[in-house]
This record gives C-alpha cells, sequence and structure tokens, in this order.
C-alpha cells in the first residue's frame, strides 16, 4: 500500500500542477449537520472545483470496525459526498489498492464535471477563461499518465512512487539550502535522449550512468552506489548528459 500511495500522489501533483493544492484541510462548508463537527478531505484543490479522498485505508493498529462503526463510516462518506456536491466541488474517491487505470477514467469524468460546473457557475468571465483551459489541461495528464500505465501498470505505480520520493527529497534540499547556492538552472528547448552505458547528471542525485532504458523508464546507477528507476517522460528535464 505504501507505493501505491506514493504512486497516487505523485499522479495528483502532476495532474494538477497548474492549481493550488490544500492537504488535509477542512473546509468552513464541510460540516457533519449530524455531529456539528468538520469532516476532512485528503487534496482539496479551490480553483479546480476538485477534491480527493483516499479510502480503503486502515490506520495502524484499527481492528476490524463493527456493524455500527461501518454504518457510521458509510453515512459520513456519503454526508461529505454531498456537501461537496452543494458547494460545487467533484469529490474523486481513490482506493490505493484498486485498479488504477478504472480510477483515472473515473477522475477523468470529473474534471468534465467541474469543467462544466465551472463553466455554468457563478464565477467571473475573467476567472472561467482562466482555469477552463488548465482544466482541459489536467484531462490531458490524466490521459498521459494513463498510457504510461497502460504499458506496465505494476512497473509503472513503483516508478511514479520513486518519482513523488523524488519530488520530496527536492523539496527537502529546497528548504535547507540557502540563497547564495548555485542551482541548476531549468533546461529549455528539445529534450534529450539517452542510451545504456551513457553517463548523465540529475538535479537531486548527482552523476551516474544508465544502465537499463526500457518501457518508457529509465535505470540509473548513481556514484553513491544507489540504483534508482525513473519514468523517462517524468524525468528527462532533470537529467543532463555529460560528455
Amino acid at each position: 500500500m505504501y507505493i501505491e500511495m506514493n504512486a497516487w500522489r505523485e499522479i495528483l501533483a502532476r495532474i494538477f500542477e497548474q492549481f493550488k493544492e490544500q492537504d488535509n484541510v477542512s473546509p468552513a462548508w464541510l460540516i457533519n449537520p449530524s455531529t456539528k463537527r468538520r469532516l476532512k478531505l485528503d487534496k482539496y484543490y479551490p480553483e479546480a472545483g476538485i477534491a480527493c479522498r483516499f479510502v480503503g485505508l486502515t490506520a495502524k493498529g484499527q481492528g476490524r470496525q463493527s456493524d455500527w462503526e461501518v454504518l457510521e463510516t458509510e453515512q459520513r462518506e456519503q454526508t461529505r459526498v454531498e456537501l461537496c456536491r452543494q458547494n460545487d466541488v467533484q469529490l474523486v474517491l481513490i482506493d490505493p489498492a484498486d485498479d488504477p487505470l478504472k480510477q483515472l477514467d473515473n477522475l477523468s469524468q470529473q474534471l468534465v464535471r467541474a469543467s462544466r460546473v465551472l463553466a455554468q457557475g457563478n464565477r467571473s468571465v475573467k476567472e472561467k477563461q482562466r482555469w477552463m483551459p488548465f482544466l482541459s489541461d489536467a484531462r490531458d495528464r490524466v490521459a498521459k499518465v494513463r498510457t504510461l500505465l497502460n504499458k506496465n501498470t505494476e512497473q509503472m505505480m513503483g516508478v511514479l512512487a520513486e518519482s513523488w520520493r523524488d519530488r520530496e527529497a527536492g523539496r527537502v534540499a529546497e528548504l535547507t539550502s540557502t540563497p547564495a547556492e548555485n542551482k541548476p538552472a531549468k533546461r529549455r528547448g528539445k529534450l534529450p535522449t539517452f542510451a545504456n552505458g551513457q553517463r548523465v547528471c540529475h538535479d537531486h542525485f548527482g552523476e551516474g550512468v544508465i544502465t537499463k532504458v526500457d518501457n518508457g523508464s529509465i535505470s540509473i546507477l548513481f556514484d553513491a552506489s544507489q540504483e534508482r528507476t525513473f519514468a523517462t517522460e517524468l524525468v528527462q528535464e532533470k537529467l543532463a548528459p555529460i560528455s
């Protein structure tokens, strides 16, 4: 489950890269009328009108739920869905243990609904003109991720999970670096192609040699003796060939 969760974090980060993300948030409007307590959203993208909730997860040490607890959980989830609908937010339920292709199809449908709600809603014309293209871009990225996973779902989920760890490592590096440090400039223009045995430099992991290029992924043995595998289309901008 750890790999699947990290893979989904990477998938969502890439699909919604043009939108602000809120983690573990309880909006003022998401209050359970039965208990008067706020409910939680695992991921919330206000400009997109999309929220995500991870389901099927069991907390460490949590035993089997009683029938009453199961009923309470179901009612709470139904309330969450209804409150989101009333506030023009499409709630996407993601089960990391379920088929990711099927769930990506559902996410694409929710993005279509979000576009329709935005177009017919009360937001200003300026906001609609700004966010409608971004929602279209997000649907395109869903299709790209789906194509990637369709090649070899299990392997590519592992690659995406690794990409999430790289993303987190990059965030830590940015937070701990000083302003005086030289950061590598972002590469622009045509992306390079790579081959087995080629030496490269990764933005975060430094220099290494490519050990395998196969089926949309690249494996690199870094000079620190650590081998990592990345999705080709996700890592190209972070790699530079070494002559």
